[in-house]
């Protein structure tokens, strides 16, 4: 995660591998300095590149702070591993992703990114809706996965309807864990984070499964 000022990179071959390493140096600097505070002339200061090539490749501010974000996001969760055996039953399954939900949010940059999105969002819609995209519904993927996984087993019936219910999990997760991190701005570790709720949330909702499936 780019939470300290590195190096300006060197300039580097053109195209593809050229455009990534822009996004890079705009997404470091983004998060180093804040929306207000991330300039296309700051961008192309640090990154070794003319401002023309940075509108040549993204067309304006907008559109990379909107590309910055989307790399922000794949940054956070590049090392996200649910260890639960794919054969695990459902809630041991859901609960290895939501400890991993809670570590992402432990990182110490995270805060300030959410604050970043929170005022993006404000000034330009598609920053919220691309950190919706490539942030939660990264999760969102992942826990509907093990219910469909659970319903392909027979473990639920088959007309199961868990449509709302990774959203509704994640919800609970992040938007307690946001108010302590990022408002509150409380120190915490994951362990404090697991016992305190995790648990009693998957109990409330494996048992509302099991009694629907048990009718």
């Amino acid at each position: 995660m780019p939470t300290a000022p590195r190096p300006a990179s060197p300039k580097i071959s053109r195209g593809k591998a050229r455009r990534r390493e822009l996004v890079a140096e705009a997404a470091r600097i983004l998060l180093r300095d804040g929306l207000d505070g991330t300039s296309m002339d700051l961008i192309a200061s640090e990154a070794g590149a003319s401002k023309a090539t940075l509108y040549r490749h993204f067309g304006d501010r907008h559109g990379l702070m909107v590309e910055a974000v989307q790399y922000l996001c794949a940054d956070f969760l590049s090392d996200i591993a649910p260890h639960a055996p794919r054969d695990a039953d459902l809630r041991t399954r859901l609960r290895a992703i939501l400890v991993e939900l809670i570590r992402v949010i432990l990182k110490p940059s995270h805060p300030d990114f959410f604050r970043l999105i929170v005022t993006g969002a404000k000034l330009a819609p598609e920053i919220g809706v691309a950190w919706h995209t490539h942030g939660p519904g990264v999760w969102y993927k992942l826990m509907n996965e093990a219910f469909e996984e659970e319903i392909a087993r027979g473990r639920l019936p088959a007309d199961f309807d868990h449509q709302d219910l990774p959203e509704m999990l994640f919800d609970a997760v992040f938007g307690d864990m946001i108010i302590r991190t990022a408002v509150l701005r409380q120190d915490m570790t994951a362990a404090d984070a697991q016992t305190r709720y995790l648990d009693k949330l998957l109990d409330m909702v494996t048992g509302r499964i099991v009694t629907h499936g048990s009718a």
